[in-house]
């Protein structure tokens, strides 16, 4: 790790420090301090940050990871069960609702239907974690609507799989063959087999004898190692790494040791949420978007 991405790593941290600071004596939400902190020390802005790190972005991803693992501790299968009509019938719903529209306004500007199909499906996805940490601090997670909301974003996770597949059929690129997309779904549902089993031998085995130990070190460690392995795994056969870390979450849920693992990794989870958001503000750059508020001309046609 260079000085520079320890400077800039410090500089992020000390400004999210700031604006939380400052959203929490003003009662906003916290996500609009991290993200304008980060427009504010951007290259566009004071210019703080030395360089687009390619380190500091990875941190941002774990940041995403915790945070989706987060999600899964807080579900059971049971309830993921409860909710498969949420997850099937309202995603579809939202992406088409939202999609639809604005394939047509696209359309109506002028693009082709290839470019307009995409720029839809694009703008109908949502971003878990934007919508989790929003309702997390709101208290809203627990709540019916909250648990509705999580249940079409995990939707939306696991449709962007097939959605990439189509992808190079509507860019005249190299589509998948029929093999491709058969051994895709054989290999989604052993992932998913994988996870009920190995739930029971985490909380038939591995979490009471790491608990047995009395040592919350070992417990962070065995939750860390847990989440990562099973993000590698999902990323390994082609599944979006943050279906990985929502399951690995979700192999940790509906037992007694669930709350102490959420507590235990909550430090963790809060630093790299950070660096992640205010990662995002970096990306933003306020000069552009002045200068080409609808840059629609320059979409190709």
């Amino acid at each position: 790790m260079t000085d520079n991405v320890i400077y800039d790593l410090l500089v992020i941290l000390a400004s999210g420090l700031v604006a939380g600071v400052v959203c929490k004596r003003l009662r906003v939400p916290v996500l609009i301090g991290y993200i304008l902190i980060g427009v504010l020390i951007a290259p566009g802005g004071l210019g703080l940050i030395r360089e687009k790190s390619h380190d500091i972005g990875q941190l941002a991803e774990a940041g995403v990871f915790f945070l989706l693992f987060a999600i899964g501790l807080e579900f059971s299968l049971d309830e993921l069960l409860r909710l498969g009509r949420h997850l099937l019938v309202g995603g579809s719903a939202q992406m088409v609702l939202v999609a639809a529209p604005v394939a047509g306004v696209l359309l109506a500007f002028g693009l082709d239907w290839r470019s307009a199909v995409l720029l839809a499906a694009a703008v109908a996805f949502s971003s878990t974690v934007l919508v989790f940490k929003t309702l997390a601090e709101w208290g809203r997670t627990s709540t019916p609507a909250g648990r509705r909301a999580i249940g079409i974003l995990l939707f939306q996770d696991v449709v962007l799989v097939p959605l990439l597949l189509v992808v190079p059929l509507l860019t005249d690129g190299d589509a998948p063959s029929v093999i491709d997309c058969v051994m895709l779904a054989a290999t989604s549902l052993a992932f998913i087999a994988s996870v009920v089993l190995l739930r029971s031998v985490l909380a038939g085995w591995l979490i009471p004898h790491l608990v047995s130990h009395r040592s919350p070190e070992l417990v962070v460690l065995g939750a860390v190692v847990v989440l990562g392995g099973v993000t590698f795994a999902a990323h390994r056969i082609g599944l979006p790494p943050a279906v990985g870390a929502f399951a690995a979450g979700l192999m940790l849920s509906g037992n007694r040791w669930t709350a102490q693992f959420d507590a235990l990794v909550m430090p963790f989870r809060e630093t790299f949420a950070v660096v992640f958001f205010v990662s995002l503000g970096l990306l933003l750059d306020p000069r552009v978007l002045i200068a080409e508020p609808l840059n629609l001309g320059s979409v190709p046609k």
